[in-house]
């Protein structure tokens, strides 16, 4: 008898913020540094710290500090913003 095994995998490469530690506090120790995260699912019943998910967009959104005064910026602003400097469009 042949088993599958399907693995669910997030791969991601950050440099551990605030706000990073603030959703994964072990990894306070790497505060500033470059780093590879990667993320297996698992089986079982959820514990408490993974009983509120994040999505990728969330997290990187908790990241963007404003000044005091800026309105929060969306994501559709974001990819604007990116669009906008990888043309060299201007208002």
């Amino acid at each position: 008898m042949k088993s599958e095994l399907t693995v669910n995998a997030i791969r991601i490469e950050t440099t551990v913020d605030e706000a990073t530690v603030r959703a994964i506090p072990a990894l306070r120790p790497l505060l500033g540094q470059r780093v590879e995260l990667i993320a297996l699912q698992t089986e079982g019943e959820p514990t408490l710290a993974s009983a509120r998910k994040h999505t990728l967009d969330e997290l990187l959104a908790a990241r963007l500090t404003p000044r005091a005064g800026v309105a929060p910026i969306s994501l559709g602003d974001m990819e604007k913003a990116i669009e906008k400097g990888a043309t060299g469009a201007s208002d």
